[in-house]
């Protein structure tokens, strides 16, 4: 059983090269699969987001935090879900990628929450809007209003 895993793992990272090659815009394939409530974690790792687990049988809905660069978007994020101090927010980096991180307080708390960063270009062909709100729950467009 291992060596099918292994497999499959060598065959998704075969798939992500391929991707990587074809796939020009950058932030679609990158994440961040971190504990949303460990402390001391505020930035995205670089890995590859994978869009279809074929060992889950769940589904979690998706909140996508989206708007305009420097609006609020991940401060919103590391407040609510990583108890972070607003004074601390300012010091945050710019968001580069999409960043997905997983809430599951409980057995009736589960949701992902997708962070995309304001400069990515939806008008781009190559933009897979059905990859993207597959799944969605609720878009939330943030606006800086100062």
């Amino acid at each position: 059983m291992s060596q099918g895993l292994h497999m499959k793992t060598k065959q998704q990272q075969e798939d992500e090269e391929e991707d990587d090659e074809e796939d020009g815009i950058a932030g679609i394939s990158d994440y961040d699969d971190g504990d949303p409530f460990m402390e001391g974690e505020f930035g995205c790792e670089e890995e590859v987001l994978d869009f279809t687990d074929p060992f889950s049988t769940e589904v979690k809905p998706r909140i996508l935090l989206m708007g305009l660069r420097r609006s609020g978007k991940s401060s919103i994020q590391k407040v609510v879900f990583h108890k972070m101090s607003p004074n601390e927010t300012l010091f945050l980096e710019s968001t580069n990628k999409i960043c997905r991180e997983d809430v599951s307080n409980s057995s009736f708390v589960n949701f992902q929450i997708w962070d995309f960063p304001g400069q990515i270009d939806f008008f781009d062909p190559t933009f897979d809007y059905e990859m993207i709100f597959r799944g969605t729950g609720a878009l939330i467009f943030v606006i800086d209003s100062q």
